[in-house]
């Protein structure tokens, strides 16, 4: 896995460029844990990317060529048949808006083709990146695209920028009433703001964020007391880690083992 942390005008808005190359796999199917953030996901070697409804699905939706994979709030199934070669960008909370703007709360829980929101550009992006000579010079012509688009691209909101980082400090204490109250916004201007800006809704962000801030713990700590982990995670008690776990990961933590320590968000169904 190569990742690339991208220069200062997409900082805001970017958190990592990345490509991932790999054989074959043991698993045919993936779980894809909710982080709350959009991503940009480009097949090179592959003409398809496999995306699943329901676990026992016999056949895969197939979306050709590049795809927007929208905010989650619950897991996602991915195929992962036979070798790959891909290049992807993980936006930051928030960050997608600057580049796709008011589509944002649309593309909830949906992944859809990039060229249905940037044209025939998409096209071509994906053949610049598979003509690249090397896994840098790949990431670094995705960098550049993506610089062209940021030009004139909406400011981000303060209010909600504000929020999202408070949050993001402290993501067990993250509450959505004090959060609306400090804004001086009124519970629905609140709402609306942080959806457009986030494409999720803050009581939905706000739980997804809480879950994900919850996995390294998990990969480095291993089973524990869970008593004591939902209350130092921002949960009420163990009931409640246990039923955000089965609604946003689709099992419990105790069955929670992810394909690599450093993919926290990546399930194998076996």
């Amino acid at each position: 896995m190569f990742r690339h942390q991208p220069a200062p005008p997409l900082q805001p808005f970017v958190d990592c460029l990345w490509l991932n190359e790999r054989g074959a796999l043991t698993h045919t199917r993936e779980r894809g844990l909710p982080t709350g953030c959009a991503d940009i996901v480009i097949p090179l070697l592959q003409d398809d990317i496999l995306r699943y409804e329901h676990e026992d699905d016999a056949a895969a939706r197939r979306l050709r060529g590049a795809v927007v994979q929208g905010p989650h709030d619950r897991f996602s199934l991915r195929g992962t048949e036979g070798p790959s070669s891909v290049v992807g960008v993980h936006f930051r909370p928030g960050g997608a808006a600057a580049l796709f703007g008011g589509a944002l709360p649309e593309l909830r829980n949906l992944t859809v083709l990039l060229e249905d929101l940037w044209g025939l550009s998409a096209r071509d992006l994906r053949e610049s990146l598979q003509d690249a000579p090397t896994p840098a010079a790949r990431l670094q012509r995705l960098e550049a695209h993506l610089m062209r688009r940021l030009r004139g691209a909406q400011v981000p909101d303060p209010m909600v920028a504000s929020v999202l980082d408070a949050w993001q400090r402290d993501p067990a204490q993250a509450r959505v009433e004090p959060a609306q109250r400090a804004s001086g916004c009124t519970p629905a201007q609140f709402i609306r703001r942080f959806e457009a800006a986030v494409g999720l809704t803050p009581k939905r962000y706000a739980r997804v964020l809480r879950f994900n801030a919850l996995l390294p713990m998990l990969v480095r700590q291993g089973p524990r007391d869970w008593a004591e982990v939902a209350v130092a995670s921002g949960y009420f008690d163990q009931s409640h880690l246990i039923h955000e776990f089965r609604r946003l990961g689709g099992m419990t933590p105790a069955a929670y083992v992810p394909i690599q320590p450093d993919r926290p968000t990546h399930v194998a169904l076996l």
